[in-house]
C-alpha cells in the first residue's frame, strides 16, 4: 500500500503537469482565438495584483462566514461553483484539439466541469480528482494572465499571507479543519493506517497546488527550461513541508516553503548559466 506522503506528492506533481499542459495550450490557442483571451484572462502585469489579492481575501472572508453560518447547502454550492468553473478550463484544453469551433469546445468543457462537480457530490472518492483538475485549471489561467515577474510577486505576497493566516490570525487552520470536516475538494487527501490501526491523514490545499502552476505557466513563454526549473524547485519545497508536517503531525503553511524551493532553484539555474558564460 502506497504511503500517504508519496500519494500527496504524486498528486502535487500530477497537478503541475496537467496545469502546465493546460496553460501552454491556452497560450497557444489564444494566438488564433482572441475569444480565449477574453474568457480566460484575469488581468495583466503588476497593476492587477491588488485586485488579485482582494479576491483572495474576499474568498477567505466568505469561507469564514460560511463556517459561522454552518449551512451545509452553502458549502455544497460553493464547492460546485469552484469545481465547475476551474476544471472546465482543463477540460477545454483537452477537448479543443478535437473540436474546431471554440464556442462548442467551451460549452462542452463547461458541461464536463459541472458533471465532475455533480459527480463528486455523490461519489466522494472523486474528491482528489476534482481538486487536481480544478487546481490545474485555476493555475493555468493565473499563469496565462500574469507575467513571470508578476506571478513571482503574487507568490511572495501569498507566502506572507499564508504564514500570517496559519501562525498569527490562525484563520487558515479553522478553514482547513472545516474543509476536512466537510470533505470538500479544496485539498488533496491521503490516509494511512499504522500498525496499531490508528489512521493518519495528510492534506495539501488547492492553493498550494495552483500557485506553482501559475509560475510554471508564466515562465514558459520566456523559455520552457525556466518552466521546468520552477517546477523542480516547487516540488522540492513541497516535499520538504510534507515530510515535516507528516512527521510532526502539525498544520504548516506550505506556500512559503514552495516559494523558497522555487527561488533556490531559480538562483541555482541562474548561477549555472553565469558560470557557463564565463
Amino acid at each position: 500500500m502506497m504511503n500517504a506522503l508519496i500519494k500527496v506528492l504524486l498528486f502535487f506533481i500530477m497537478t503541475q503537469l496537467l496545469g502546465v499542459y493546460t496553460g501552454i495550450f491556452i497560450l497557444s490557442d489564444a494566438m488564433d482565438n482572441p475569444l480565449v483571451g477574453d474568457f480566460m484572462s484575469m488581468g495583466e502585469g503588476v497593476s492587477s495584483l491588488p485586485l488579485f489579492i482582494l479576491y483572495v481575501l474576499l474568498g477567505a472572508v466568505i469561507f469564514l462566514v460560511l463556517i459561522r453560518l454552518n449551512i451545509a447547502l452553502l458549502f455544497t454550492i460553493l464547492e460546485f461553483a469552484v469545481i465547475s468553473v476551474t476544471s472546465s478550463i482543463l477540460f477545454y484544453a483537452f477537448m479543443r484539439p478535437f473540436i474546431p469551433d471554440p464556442f462548442t469546445a467551451m460549452a462542452l468543457a463547461a458541461v464536463a466541469g459541472m458533471a465532475l462537480a455533480l459527480a463528486k457530490h455523490f461519489i466522494h472518492r472523486l474528491k482528489n480528482v476534482a481538486a487536481i483538475f480544478s487546481s490545474a485549471g485555476a493555475g493555468a489561467v493565473f499563469g496565462f494572465s500574469f507575467s513571470f515577474f508578476a506571478s513571482l510577486v503574487i507568490f511572495f505576497i501569498m507566502a506572507i499571507y499564508d504564514y500570517i493566516a496559519v501562525f498569527r490570525t490562525k484563520h487558515m487552520v479553522s478553514m482547513a479543519k472545516e474543509i476536512m470536516k466537510q470533505d470538500m475538494s479544496f485539498t488533496v487527501t491521503a490516509t494511512e493506517k499504522s500498525a496499531s490501526g490508528k489512521e493518519s491523514r495528510l492534506d495539501l490545499g488547492t492553493g498550494d497546488l495552483a500557485l506553482p502552476v501559475m509560475v510554471e505557466v508564466a515562465a514558459y513563454p520566456i523559455h520552457p527550461l525556466l518552466s521546468l526549473v520552477t517546477l523542480i524547485g516547487a516540488t522540492a519545497g513541497v516535499s520538504f513541508v510534507l515530510v515535516y508536517a507528516w512527521k510532526k503531525k502539525v498544520f504548516l503553511p506550505a506556500i512559503p516553503f514552495i516559494f523558497t524551493g522555487m527561488m533556490i532553484s531559480l538562483l541555482a539555474a541562474f548561477a549555472l548559466t553565469i558560470l557557463k558564460l564565463l
